[in-house]
């Protein structure tokens, strides 16, 4: 039963490395394809892909920004929330203890 499953898990990552194969082998004919039938010159295809790849670095570094902002607010908030939940349960703790050292006193006392 176990050897099974595991031919199947084994079949199922050939697949999955002839898919990535093929993909990569795709992406490189298509990257080839584009610079041999681009309607630029090399220079001028090369500078087009350094200044898209400029502002794609930039879009990308102010999303990171922007991201790591929001995950820092979304963690400070879940701090808070956590610490406020954290000091209720200490105050209903000290109660609780409160009341049972009293009560303990009181059937001292009898």
């Amino acid at each position: 039963m176990f050897e099974s499953s595991r031919r199947d898990r084994h079949h199922e990552s050939e697949k999955l490395q002839i898919l990535g194969i093929g993909l990569l082998v795709g992406a490189v004919l298509g990257a080839a394809s584009a610079l041999l039938l681009a309607p630029a010159s090399g220079e001028e295809t090369r500078r087009a892909l350094v200044k898209k790849a400029r502002k794609a670095y930039d879009d990308g570094s102010e999303l990171l920004e922007d991201t790591w902002e929001d995950a820092e607010r979304a963690a400070r908030r879940a701090a808070r929330a956590g610490l406020k939940r954290a000091r209720s349960q200490a105050a209903r703790l000290r109660d609780l203890g409160e009341e049972t050292l009293e009560n303990g006193r009181k059937r001292l006392r009898v």
